[in-house]
């Protein structure tokens, strides 16, 4: 939903915040998230900078991608 909402530019993001959903006793829970400035991915000291293709660097092996 919140994909949907950003493009469609209407509601309020969830930014900073984390929505909960427990389907069995039916409930939502918000939470706040304080950005923490030692983070690797979004601190601001950055170290990770890019993504890891996972099946190429440590499967050791080639995965053979099917045409879309």
């Amino acid at each position: 939903m919140e994909t949907i909402k950003l493009i469609l530019g209407t509601g309020e993001p969830l930014v900073g915040r984390l929505l909960l959903f427990d389907a069995l006793a039916m409930r939502f829970r918000e939470l706040k998230l304080r950005k923490n400035p030692a983070c690797p991915l979004c601190g601001e000291h950055r170290t990770i900078t890019k993504l890891i293709d996972y099946l190429k660097s440590f499967a050791g092996f080639a995965v053979r991608r099917l045409p879309l």
